[in-house]
């Protein structure tokens, strides 16, 4: 047996590590309240909004989870955000209990139009063999106005069928990062678009706010530095938030 003596060093790894966690859940953002969900079809009162409310849980009822009806040759459930493009960082998905062969081959959408079939950024898609998790939670990394969740996989009896029991999407609102998605992203930034998490430029520098008009086509990062009106965003000739 060994005995851990306390001391400060100690006691400040703790409590870094605690502030570290702290950081890492407060930046993620669950922003299903800010939109709404729709499905391909309805089963016995079950309705798409149940998806995103409480509880987050996997456990099964009609009242509970959404479900779409028995038979049919495609089944989706699709959320809309009320306020445009959001950029996920990462879609967390609770299925129904035991009812993991009905999620068998089911991707995951990330887009700008409600066409269906999906058509754009496939996020994910269930792999073969093997049957999925019925909690998942999968990296996106994307900007887009719908989450689509999309399935054409029958098996013998129903077809395919969703049966979402709750659905967190995270991330901030295009243009927005940081906690709670309080800060805006550097205006320097092309579209103003930035990473939720660190408010780093996604598609780099807006090439008229570098200095000489000088940047790398490759990598969107300003060559010469930033103008000097926007030189509190520049790091190593690199666009980031400070």
């Amino acid at each position: 047996m060994y005995l851990i003596i306390p001391t400060k060093a100690n006691m400040l790894l703790v409590i870094l590590i605690h502030t570290t966690y702290q950081l890492t859940i407060t930046a993620q953002h669950n922003l299903t309240p800010y939109g709404t969900a729709t499905q391909s079809s309805t089963h016995e009162g079950s309705v798409p909004q149940y998806a995103i409310q409480p509880p987050i849980s996997n456990t099964y009822s009609k009242t509970l989870c959404s479900v779409t009806g028995l038979g049919r040759k495609q089944a989706w459930w699709m959320f809309n955000f009320s306020f445009g493009s959001a950029y996920i960082t990462n879609i967390k998905i609770y299925y129904r209990v035991d009812y993991a062969h009905r999620m068998d081959g089911f991707k995951l959408y990330v887009i700008n139009t409600s066409t269906i079939p999906p058509v754009g950024y496939l996020c994910y898609e269930d792999p073969d063999p093997g049957l999925p998790k019925i909690t998942q939670t999968i990296p996106c990394h994307q900007l887009g106005k719908y989450v689509i969740y999309y399935d054409i996989k029958k098996d013998e009896n129903e077809g395919p069928v969703i049966e979402l029991c709750y659905v967190a999407i995270n991330g901030c609102r295009k243009g927005m990062w940081g906690k709670g998605c309080s800060t805006t992203c550097p205006s320097i930034c092309i579209g103003q678009h930035c990473h939720p998490e660190n408010g780093s430029c996604v598609w780099g520098c807006d090439e008229q706010k570098c200095l000489n008009n000088r940047w790398d086509i490759q990598t969107g990062v300003c060559t010469e530095g930033c103008v000097r009106e926007h030189s509190q965003f520049c790091n190593c000739n690199k666009c980031t938030y400070i």
